[in-house]
Protein backbone atom coordinates (compact mmCIF):
# COMPACT_ATOMS: atom_id res chain seq x y z
CA UNK A 1 0.00 0.00 0.00
CA UNK A 2 1.20 3.38 -1.05
CA UNK A 3 2.04 5.37 1.80
CA UNK A 4 0.36 8.85 2.79
CA UNK A 5 1.71 12.07 1.38
CA UNK A 6 1.55 14.75 3.80
CA UNK A 7 0.99 18.40 2.18
CA UNK A 8 2.80 21.09 4.62
CA UNK A 9 0.92 24.32 4.34
CA UNK A 10 3.33 27.28 4.09
CA UNK A 11 0.62 30.26 2.85
CA UNK A 12 1.68 33.21 3.95
CA UNK A 13 0.54 36.82 3.93
CA UNK A 14 2.13 40.20 3.21
CA UNK A 15 -0.08 42.82 5.64
CA UNK A 16 -0.24 46.48 5.18
CA UNK A 17 2.26 46.90 8.12
CA UNK A 18 4.84 44.78 6.64
CA UNK A 19 8.23 47.35 5.57
CA UNK A 20 7.95 45.38 2.04
CA UNK A 21 4.33 45.75 1.27
CA UNK A 22 4.53 49.69 -0.25
CA UNK A 23 8.40 49.00 -2.20
CA UNK A 24 6.53 45.74 -3.49
CA UNK A 25 3.85 48.11 -4.44
CA UNK A 26 5.05 50.46 -6.04
CA UNK A 27 8.22 48.59 -7.49
CA UNK A 28 5.07 46.63 -9.43
CA UNK A 29 3.17 49.64 -10.51
CA UNK A 30 6.55 51.41 -11.82
CA UNK A 31 7.60 48.61 -14.04
CA UNK A 32 4.20 48.19 -15.42
CA UNK A 33 4.09 51.84 -16.01
CA UNK A 34 8.06 52.29 -17.58
CA UNK A 35 6.82 49.42 -19.89
CA UNK A 36 3.50 50.66 -21.22
CA UNK A 37 5.60 53.87 -21.74
CA UNK A 38 8.35 51.90 -23.77
CA UNK A 39 5.81 50.59 -25.94
CA UNK A 40 4.02 53.43 -26.49
CA UNK A 41 6.81 55.80 -27.72
CA UNK A 42 8.34 53.03 -29.93
CA UNK A 43 7.77 53.32 -33.59
CA UNK A 44 4.94 50.66 -34.93
CA UNK A 45 7.52 47.99 -36.31
CA UNK A 46 9.76 47.93 -33.41
CA UNK A 47 6.76 47.83 -30.88
CA UNK A 48 5.55 44.40 -32.97
CA UNK A 49 8.24 42.96 -31.55
CA UNK A 50 8.67 44.51 -28.25
CA UNK A 51 4.97 43.10 -27.76
CA UNK A 52 6.50 39.74 -28.83
CA UNK A 53 9.36 39.72 -26.95
CA UNK A 54 6.98 40.30 -23.91
CA UNK A 55 4.99 37.35 -24.64
CA UNK A 56 8.18 35.61 -24.78
CA UNK A 57 9.42 36.54 -21.64
CA UNK A 58 6.12 35.77 -19.76
CA UNK A 59 6.29 31.87 -21.02
CA UNK A 60 9.83 31.53 -20.08
CA UNK A 61 8.49 33.12 -16.60
CA UNK A 62 5.73 30.54 -16.50
CA UNK A 63 8.14 26.86 -17.22
CA UNK A 64 10.54 28.66 -14.91
CA UNK A 65 8.03 28.70 -12.39
CA UNK A 66 6.87 24.88 -12.51
CA UNK A 67 10.66 24.30 -13.11
CA UNK A 68 11.36 25.43 -9.81
CA UNK A 69 8.00 24.49 -8.53
CA UNK A 70 9.30 20.92 -8.89
CA UNK A 71 12.86 20.92 -7.83
CA UNK A 72 11.81 22.61 -4.52
CA UNK A 73 9.29 19.14 -3.99
CA UNK A 74 5.97 21.71 -4.35
CA UNK A 75 4.51 20.82 -7.39
CA UNK A 76 1.80 18.71 -7.28
CA UNK A 77 -0.86 18.30 -9.96
CA UNK A 78 -3.92 18.94 -7.63
CA UNK A 79 -2.46 22.29 -6.82
CA UNK A 80 0.00 24.24 -8.94
CA UNK A 81 -1.61 23.66 -12.89
CA UNK A 82 -2.63 27.53 -13.97
CA UNK A 83 -6.42 26.67 -13.64
CA UNK A 84 -7.78 29.54 -11.23
CA UNK A 85 -8.08 32.40 -12.66
CA UNK A 86 -5.09 34.08 -12.82
CA UNK A 87 -3.17 31.22 -13.64
CA UNK A 88 -5.77 31.04 -16.40
CA UNK A 89 -5.13 34.95 -16.87
CA UNK A 90 -1.25 34.48 -17.14
CA UNK A 91 -1.78 31.84 -20.21
CA UNK A 92 -3.91 34.52 -21.93
CA UNK A 93 -1.51 37.08 -21.54
CA UNK A 94 1.27 34.82 -23.22
CA UNK A 95 -1.33 34.23 -26.21
CA UNK A 96 -2.79 37.54 -26.51
CA UNK A 97 0.95 39.19 -26.97
CA UNK A 98 1.47 36.87 -30.36
CA UNK A 99 -2.21 37.04 -31.97
CA UNK A 100 -4.82 39.52 -30.47
CA UNK A 101 -8.36 37.78 -29.98
CA UNK A 102 -11.54 40.14 -29.09
CA UNK A 103 -12.73 37.41 -26.06
CA UNK A 104 -9.20 37.02 -24.90
CA UNK A 105 -8.93 40.78 -24.46
CA UNK A 106 -12.04 41.12 -23.08
CA UNK A 107 -11.33 38.41 -20.38
CA UNK A 108 -8.23 39.75 -19.53
CA UNK A 109 -9.65 43.33 -19.09
CA UNK A 110 -13.02 42.60 -17.23
CA UNK A 111 -11.53 39.69 -14.84
CA UNK A 112 -7.34 40.46 -14.87
CA UNK A 113 -6.89 43.33 -14.16
CA UNK A 114 -9.72 43.43 -10.75
CA UNK A 115 -8.10 40.04 -9.60
CA UNK A 116 -4.53 41.08 -10.41
CA UNK A 117 -5.40 44.63 -8.48
CA UNK A 118 -6.64 42.69 -5.57
CA UNK A 119 -3.70 40.13 -5.43
CA UNK A 120 -1.38 42.91 -5.64
CA UNK A 121 -2.60 44.81 -2.70
CA UNK A 122 -3.71 41.85 -0.14
CA UNK A 123 -0.80 39.38 -1.58
CA UNK A 124 -1.12 35.39 -0.60
CA UNK A 125 2.17 33.64 -1.02
CA UNK A 126 0.71 30.49 -1.44
CA UNK A 127 4.06 28.57 -1.21
CA UNK A 128 5.55 31.25 1.02
CA UNK A 129 7.84 33.64 0.06
CA UNK A 130 11.21 32.54 0.09
CA UNK A 131 13.41 32.14 -2.71
CA UNK A 132 11.74 33.11 -5.80
CA UNK A 133 8.38 32.90 -4.94
CA UNK A 134 8.59 36.41 -3.82
CA UNK A 135 9.83 38.33 -6.85
CA UNK A 136 7.53 35.52 -8.82
CA UNK A 137 3.99 36.87 -6.97
CA UNK A 138 4.45 40.04 -8.27
CA UNK A 139 5.84 39.31 -11.67
CA UNK A 140 3.40 37.40 -12.63
CA UNK A 141 0.32 39.45 -10.93
CA UNK A 142 1.97 42.36 -12.40
CA UNK A 143 2.00 40.93 -15.90
CA UNK A 144 -1.85 40.09 -15.60
CA UNK A 145 -2.68 44.04 -14.73
CA UNK A 146 -0.12 45.26 -17.38
CA UNK A 147 -1.10 43.11 -20.65
CA UNK A 148 -4.88 44.92 -20.89
CA UNK A 149 -3.37 48.12 -20.03
CA UNK A 150 -0.59 47.81 -22.43
CA UNK A 151 -3.02 46.59 -25.23
CA UNK A 152 -5.32 49.43 -24.64
CA UNK A 153 -3.10 51.98 -24.45
CA UNK A 154 -0.59 51.38 -27.34
CA UNK A 155 -2.61 49.71 -29.51
CA UNK A 156 -6.40 51.24 -29.04
CA UNK A 157 -8.44 48.22 -28.49
CA UNK A 158 -11.92 48.36 -27.09
CA UNK A 159 -14.63 46.69 -25.36
CA UNK A 160 -17.47 45.57 -27.26
CA UNK A 161 -21.44 46.77 -25.58
CA UNK A 162 -21.82 43.45 -24.89
CA UNK A 163 -18.31 42.55 -23.46
CA UNK A 164 -19.32 42.48 -19.52
CA UNK A 165 -22.23 39.90 -20.23
CA UNK A 166 -19.66 37.77 -22.51
CA UNK A 167 -16.93 37.54 -20.19
CA UNK A 168 -19.05 36.76 -17.02
CA UNK A 169 -21.11 33.85 -18.89
CA UNK A 170 -17.65 32.53 -20.39
CA UNK A 171 -16.37 32.75 -17.50
CA UNK A 172 -18.94 30.70 -15.79
CA UNK A 173 -18.31 28.57 -18.30
CA UNK A 174 -14.63 28.00 -17.53
CA UNK A 175 -15.79 26.94 -13.99
CA UNK A 176 -17.72 24.31 -15.04
CA UNK A 177 -15.05 22.76 -17.32
CA UNK A 178 -12.95 23.15 -13.90
CA UNK A 179 -15.22 21.71 -12.17
CA UNK A 180 -15.02 18.46 -14.08
CA UNK A 181 -11.54 18.49 -14.58
CA UNK A 182 -10.87 18.47 -10.74
CA UNK A 183 -13.25 15.38 -10.68
CA UNK A 184 -11.32 13.93 -13.01
CA UNK A 185 -7.85 14.49 -11.58
CA UNK A 186 -9.01 13.26 -8.23
CA UNK A 187 -10.31 10.20 -9.65
CA UNK A 188 -7.22 9.36 -11.77
CA UNK A 189 -4.34 11.14 -10.38
CA UNK A 190 -4.98 11.20 -6.42
CA UNK A 191 -4.42 7.67 -5.30
CA UNK A 192 -2.24 8.74 -2.37
CA UNK A 193 -4.33 10.14 0.46
CA UNK A 194 -2.86 13.90 0.25
CA UNK A 195 -3.36 15.56 3.84
CA UNK A 196 -2.56 18.71 4.86
CA UNK A 197 -0.86 19.69 8.57
CA UNK A 198 -4.15 18.86 10.44
CA UNK A 199 -5.18 15.26 8.85
CA UNK A 200 -7.61 16.71 6.42
CA UNK A 201 -7.64 15.33 2.59
CA UNK A 202 -6.78 17.65 0.21
CA UNK A 203 -8.48 17.67 -2.93
CA UNK A 204 -8.13 19.77 -6.14
CA UNK A 205 -10.23 22.84 -6.17
CA UNK A 206 -9.11 25.16 -9.38
CA UNK A 207 -11.00 28.41 -8.82
CA UNK A 208 -12.62 27.26 -5.67
CA UNK A 209 -15.60 25.15 -7.18
CA UNK A 210 -16.20 22.33 -4.36
CA UNK A 211 -14.29 23.86 -0.99
CA UNK A 212 -14.91 27.88 -0.19
CA UNK A 213 -11.76 30.31 0.22
CA UNK A 214 -10.31 30.50 4.16
CA UNK A 215 -12.75 33.45 5.01
CA UNK A 216 -10.11 35.19 6.82
CA UNK A 217 -8.83 35.78 3.11
CA UNK A 218 -12.17 36.34 1.95
CA UNK A 219 -13.85 38.46 4.47
CA UNK A 220 -16.85 39.30 1.84
CA UNK A 221 -17.48 35.82 2.00
CA UNK A 222 -20.60 35.07 4.42
CA UNK A 223 -20.72 31.79 4.24
CA UNK A 224 -18.35 27.87 3.36
CA UNK A 225 -21.17 26.15 2.59
CA UNK A 226 -21.52 25.13 -1.16
CA UNK A 227 -23.16 26.17 -3.41
CA UNK A 228 -24.06 29.27 -1.51
CA UNK A 229 -20.18 30.57 -1.19
CA UNK A 230 -19.64 30.25 -4.93
CA UNK A 231 -22.84 32.16 -6.15
CA UNK A 232 -21.43 34.47 -3.63
CA UNK A 233 -18.23 34.51 -5.29
CA UNK A 234 -19.76 34.73 -8.75
CA UNK A 235 -21.96 37.89 -7.67
CA UNK A 236 -18.71 39.57 -6.72
CA UNK A 237 -16.97 38.61 -10.12
CA UNK A 238 -19.83 39.99 -12.12
CA UNK A 239 -19.61 43.61 -9.76
CA UNK A 240 -15.97 43.66 -10.43
CA UNK A 241 -16.69 43.00 -14.27
CA UNK A 242 -19.57 45.90 -14.31
CA UNK A 243 -17.23 48.36 -12.77
CA UNK A 244 -13.93 48.04 -15.30
CA UNK A 245 -16.81 48.26 -18.10
CA UNK A 246 -17.80 51.36 -16.83
CA UNK A 247 -14.64 52.73 -16.25
CA UNK A 248 -13.63 51.62 -19.57
CA UNK A 249 -16.64 53.01 -21.22
CA UNK A 250 -15.94 56.39 -19.25
CA UNK A 251 -12.92 56.44 -20.99
CA UNK A 252 -14.38 55.54 -24.34
CA UNK A 253 -12.70 52.25 -24.62
CA UNK A 254 -16.29 50.79 -25.55
CA UNK A 255 -17.11 50.41 -28.92
CA UNK A 256 -20.76 52.90 -30.15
Amino acid sequence: MLDTLHIWTTQQTLSVSHPQWISSIFLTFFCIAAIVLIGYYLPEEYRNTFTKFLGVLFFVRLIFLHGYQTGMGHWLISNSLPLHLCGISSIVCIVIMFKYNQYLFEYIVLLGIPSAIHSILTPQFINGWEGYYFPEFYFSHGTILLVPLYLTINYGYKLRKNAWKTAFLNTLLAAFIIAIVNKIIDYLYVTIDMVDEIGEIVKTNYMYTFVAPKVEDNPLLLTTEWPYYFLMLAFFMFIHILVIFYIYKLIGRVRQ
